[in-house]
């Protein structure tokens, strides 16, 4: 994975949240559950490694890593401005020591609920117990305070999130050089990770949709052994990742002539794309902003075959808030970076769906993904 220079504001930004909830303290991964916190733990903390337990209080940054890690988290967390405590042995030997450490005791403790479950929970209940009634932390639920931060890129989140899109539109175009009417649907997912991979890319974002004809009807296809065929609609949905950030791309291909079903729909998709696209901006809701392209299509006589939401937020995970949907409850705001994919599902025919990542800046959406695009006849 790339290194990554982290910012210094982020626990500015996070003790800013504490005092708003009202929180001595945010446990950030917690013991015994270090995978579910691991994008959280790695915004925070700059930490790479599978296993480490991070408390944020007004005053300090801790790291508990284990004998794996401890050099390791010097490397990535010092510079970050964490201190970094070995966990030596159990969990039940070391954890009464960290907690004073950190200055939790007797503290209120917001929990990351995103990042922690009821087992979760129950394990730092019994850890408490085994300290003093004085020392034992409040353990509280805390606000998504590390969720919300990650719905608005700063500029070093940018720079990762570009390259990772620049990687993945340079994979697609290759593939689509190389793509056949007789290559196979997993051999063309296996094209595009390896030319992810030589493009620079840690590795790709999620498991890449290659559906071919009628497999193209379901938005979330696995790839399959069947030829991708001609004169029908492909739909790739694909990403990469570089540095600890994803990107998502899709675009549909027509190996072949172009059939009427295709000719009438692509237009469509591609009108209610460039209509969210110009017409999404800061302070709107983001249902609001799905029903610009979903009005589109609605008109077009497809609404019905249109189910999905138009797009999500980007960055570390391949799908996190905003979330831009029927549903949709955000408001977005400038710096976001979200995807745009509205799309159409015939069963028995096929797809098509365009999606691009875009960016809120200077108050309108700046179009980050720059990969071929097959332009509608007459359009």
């Amino acid at each position: 994975m790339a290194k990554k220079k982290f910012p210094n504001d982020r626990l500015d930004r996070i003790r800013e949240a504490l005092d708003e909830a009202n929180l001595d303290a945010l446990m950030i991964s917690a013991p015994g559950e270090e995978n579910l916190g691991m994008e959280s733990r790695y915004y925070t903390s700059g930490f790479t490694g599978s296993a480490g337990v991070v408390p944020v209080t007004r005053e300090r940054a801790l790291i508990a890593a284990d004998f794996r890690y401890t050099e390791q988290a010097e490397r990535e967390c010092a510079p970050r401005g964490f201190e970094v405590f070995p966990a030596l042995g159990g969990r039940g030997e070391w954890f009464a020591k960290f907690a004073g450490e950190a200055g939790i005791g007797g503290k209120r403790v917001g929990l990351a609920t995103h990042d922690t479950t009821y087992a979760g929970r129950l394990s730092l209940t019994a850890l408490s117990r085994r300290m003093p009634p004085a020392d034992r932390p409040k353990w509280l639920p805390a606000p998504d305070i590390i969720g919300r931060l990650r719905k608005v890129k700063d500029a070093e989140e940018l720079v990762l999130l570009q390259r990772a899109i620049d990687i993945s539109d340079a994979a697609f175009e290759r593939l689509e050089r190389d793509l056949t009417p007789e290559t196979s649907e997993q051999r063309a997912a296996e094209l595009f990770a390896a030319n992810v991979r030589a493009e620079g890319g840690d590795d790709i974002s999620f498991e890449t949709i290659v559906a071919g004809g009628p497999n193209g009807a379901m938005p979330h296809a696995h790839p399959t052994p069947a030829a991708v065929g001609a004169n029908r609609p492909v739909v790739i949905d694909m990403g990469a990742k570089f540095g600890g950030d994803s990107s998502d791309l899709t675009r549909p291909l027509f190996p072949g002539k172009q059939d009427a079903e295709f000719r009438e729909v692509s237009p469509i998709v591609y009108a209610a794309q460039q209509a969210a696209i110009a017409g999404v901006e800061p302070g709107m809701k983001t249902n609001a902003a799905h029903l610009l392209a979903q009005d589109v299509i609605d008109k077009a006589g497809y609404g019905e075959r249109f189910g999905h939401g138009l797009g999500h937020g980007v960055g570390l995970a391949v799908h996190e808030d905003p979330y831009l949907g029927k549903s949709g409850a955000d408001t977005l705001e400038e710096g976001m970076v979200f995807t745009i994919e509205p799309g159409i599902y015939l069963p028995g025919w096929g797809g098509v769906r365009i999606e691009d990542v875009v960016t809120l800046e200077n108050g309108r959406a700046r179009v980050l993904s720059k990969a071929n695009k097959l332009t509608p006849a007459g359009v």
